[in-house]
């Protein structure tokens, strides 16, 4: 016979086995446990784990995108992880966040922050004896862990819009589009990207030229908006047709085309990177990445380069109403294809330097300064409602 006392220590230990069954974290099995391990390597002193073994335990299909830098981690039953090399920004689905150092290549394998385990949800045990690469590293236990919600220095890196690379497009002896009167697209360009960021910088927004004096550019335009660590990248163009009467402002982001005049601008503008490249030499990162698996390409600044593009485009025809609105337009331009899955980025068409009424006005300052005018008032609508996301935004 149990007596009172017997029965309640039974059921204290009762409770307490439930308690402990609730509250302890699941054991992970031998098989599970070597599962969930990642490789941790050092590049030049830090801490970075390879593609292929992070690819492994997210039971990812790694994809790459050879003229765009990019490689993609492809979950179908999740969001798809898109990195570009030496840039620390990466993309998880629609969600973008900076990693403390920049996608690499090294031996002909491609290697990301180790930060990025840690965001996806793998804890890293700092090692005793990492060799750095091209030596073997040593191998380290990484555990899954229930993700914290991103704090607000994190939302502000991932939302704010404080950089802004303005590419005033050819320059040196790429003039671009020349007028019947003799105006080059260079020096319209140039001026209007000038008076555009100075309106940017007085909103306190950092400004990244591509250039800022009449000088050739290798194919360096992109580049220098992923290392710049940027989050909108804006292309500045003047169109041409061989009708003098066409003229008009439009605006693009990268797709492809969808009209036969949308594949000709496209066309005539990508010619000027193929003189940026004339040297033949290839770009290592794309040699290196053509030795890569080649996938389908995946855009996920697709939504956000069209909706910059509907904002500048708005605001370009309520200043210019004596002007044709050629409307938003997507087509497959060389200049943005770098930017794509680091920010959301688009080329504008500011007029047709073939037609002589328009050059006329391109040529004079104060439709320079209009022009520009024109696209902050569109860069700063964008900005306003794509910052809704942060803390104490309205």
């Amino acid at each position: 016979m149990i007596n009172p006392d017997q029965k309640g220590r039974r059921y204290a230990l009762t409770c307490a086995g439930m308690l402990l069954l609730l509250y302890s974290p699941p054991a992970w099995s031998a098989s599970e446990e070597a599962k969930n391990r990642i490789p941790t390597h050092t590049i030049e002193g830090r801490d970075y784990v390879s593609i292929q073994d992070l690819a492994a335990p997210l039971s990812a299909h790694i994809e790459t995108v050879p003229l765009k830098d990019k490689v993609i981690l492809n979950r179908p039953k999740d969001r798809d992880l898109v990195f570009t090399i030496l840039s620390s920004v990466y993309l998880v689905g629609q969600v973008q966040f900076r990693a403390p150092d920049p996608a690499r290549i090294v031996n002909g394998n491609l290697y990301v922050s180790s930060d990025v385990a840690e965001k996806l949800g793998f804890v890293t045990n700092p090692y005793a004896n990492g060799n750095a690469i091209p030596s073997v590293p040593s191998s380290t236990p990484a555990i899954m862990h229930s993700r914290e919600p991103p704090t607000e220095l994190e939302l502000q890196e991932r939302w704010a819009i404080d950089r802004i690379v303005i590419d005033a497009g050819h320059g040196g002896k790429d003039p671009g589009a020349v007028g019947p009167g003799g105006t080059r697209e260079k020096d319209v360009t140039l001026s209007i990207a000038k008076r555009l960021g100075a309106m940017l910088q007085r909103q306190g927004i950092e400004v990244v030229y591509t250039r800022t004096a009449d000088t050739f550019i290798t194919n360096e335009r992109t580049r220098i908006a992923r290392e710049s660590k940027a989050d909108l990248f804006v292309s500045l163009h003047c169109n041409a047709g061989k009708r003098r009467a066409a003229g008009g402002i439009e605006v693009y982001f990268l797709s492809e085309a969808k009209t036969d005049a949308a594949a000709k601008a496209a066309e005539r503008e990508n010619a000027a990177f193929e003189l940026e490249n004339e040297s033949g030499e290839n770009d290592k990162s794309e040699h290196d990445l053509r030795g890569m698996l080649v996938g389908i390409l995946t855009n996920h600044y697709l939504k956000e380069s069209e909706d910059l593009a509907a904002n500048i485009r708005s605001a370009m025809t309520k200043r210019f109403e004596n002007m044709d609105d050629r409307g938003v337009k997507q087509a497959n331009f060389y200049v943005m294809r770098g930017t794509m899955g680091a920010m959301p980025s688009v080329l504008v068409e500011m007029g047709f330097i073939s037609n002589p009424i328009e050059e006329k006005r391109l040529k004079t300052a104060s439709f320079q300064k209009s022009m520009a005018n024109a696209i902050f008032e569109g860069i700063r609508s964008f900005k306003k409602i794509h910052e809704k996301q942060l803390p104490n935004k309205k």
